[in-house]
């Protein structure tokens, strides 16, 4: 009889049936999935937050040119033989009216980008201290072995990502919002910071659900008791609990 396909739900059989070397190409995939879902939940999420923001503001409109460089065209300057551009023509208005939404989106859409690359630094920063922490408590084996365990460690991370961003879409996607832009933001605000509970519930589920899988995939990877491997992955779960509530 096979063990599990995977180490989510019964990691001890998992990692029980398993011997070191273990296989680094399957916990590949499971990162590459993962960092696919943060990006897509991440740029999902900030989509729809811009698309509820359609109120207009006022910005400098950038075709319109500022008054010093069209005196340089004017009788006497240095290009009065070449026509002025189309930005010093009285008719291109300095300001301009566009959606609150469409600003903060082409302020923030590199974020989803720079999740893709994020994503596998965290995994091998993970691993490292993985590997480091169970170094001090007396475990052998090869790195990859640790990174193997820490990719599938990050499994939980998507599910999390999947829950809280579909509730969180669902909440934006019926949310009225005032004409106000202020108003319309900090109605937003209230809307998200409604989910405070909800999030840290969930936080809890996958930060526990992810230490129970590095555990057993350390102590086999790294050759040392259960016991020994939780001391190494439970602190290292502190510590990123620790940076999510600061």
């Amino acid at each position: 009889m096979t063990g599990p396909r995977t180490p989510l739900l019964n990691p001890r059989e998992y990692f029980a049936s398993k011997t070191p070397p273990l296989d680094l190409g399957r916990a590949v995939v499971a990162v590459a999935v993962v960092t696919l879902v943060l990006a897509a939940g991440i740029g999902g999420l900030l989509w729809t937050f811009t698309q509820q923001l359609d109120q207009q503001v006022t910005v400098d409109n950038p075709e319109h040119h500022p008054e010093w460089a069209c005196e340089k065209y004017e009788d006497g300057g240095p290009f009065d033989d070449m026509s002025p551009p189309e930005g010093c023509d009285p008719s291109v208005p300095e300001e301009m009216q566009r959606p609150l939404g469409e600003l903060i989106w082409e302020e923030f859409s590199w974020v989803p980008w720079a999740t893709l690359v994020l994503v596998p630094l965290t995994w091998l920063f993970e691993g490292a201290m993985l590997h480091i922490g169970s170094s001090l408590v007396g475990g052998e084996g090869r790195f990859t072995d640790t990174l193997a365990v820490a990719g599938w460690g990050m499994v939980p991370t998507a599910v999390r990502t999947l829950v809280v961003g579909s509730y969180l879409i669902y909440r934006l996607g019926s949310l009225s919002l005032p004409s106000s832009p202020e108003a319309a933001v900090q109605a937003v605000q209230t809307a998200v910071s409604g989910l405070g509970p909800i999030s840290g519930a969930v936080m809890l589920v996958v930060v526990a659900w992810a230490t129970y899988i590095r555990t057993y995939g350390l102590a086999r990877a790294r050759d040392l008791p259960v016991g020994t491997a939780a001391v190494v992955t439970v602190g290292l779960s502190l510590v990123g609990l620790l940076f999510e509530l600061v």
